[in-house]
């Protein structure tokens, strides 16, 4: 193991023939992609819990990152909620803005009036 994270797990292996590996992280098969030397390779669940995959033979630098679809798309809905609400207060305040310069202006337009 090269380095340890919540979002990202490296491991370096070498071996002379092809063969299986077992890693202690539980199986959870959303969000997991698993790469071998930067290509994206299937990974099983082993023993009901553990994570499993299968390595060719030679040098290889694995890696295993928790790329969830759901926190990209909640990620792009909090960012689109947060511009509609901002817009929202602008807008709000260009209306009370301009309704209260045209209510000046009624106020003056009165009074030219009386005089």
């Amino acid at each position: 193991m090269l380095k340890y994270g919540t979002k990202e797990i490296t491991y370096e292996c070498k071996t002379a023939h092809k063969g299986f590996a077992v890693f202690s992280e539980i199986y959870y098969p959303e969000g997991w992609v698993c790469t071998i030397d930067g290509k994206e390779v299937p990974y099983t669940r082993v023993n009901y819990v553990l994570r499993g995959l299968e390595i060719p033979a030679g040098k290889h630098k694995i890696v295993w990152k928790f790329e969830p679809t759901s926190y990209g798309k909640g990620t792009t809905y909090a960012y689109l909620g947060s511009w509609l609400i901002i817009l929202l207060v602008l807008g709000l305040g260009a209306f009370e803005l301009r309704k209260s310069s045209q209510e000046d202006l009624d106020v003056k337009k009165d009074a030219v009036d009386k005089a």
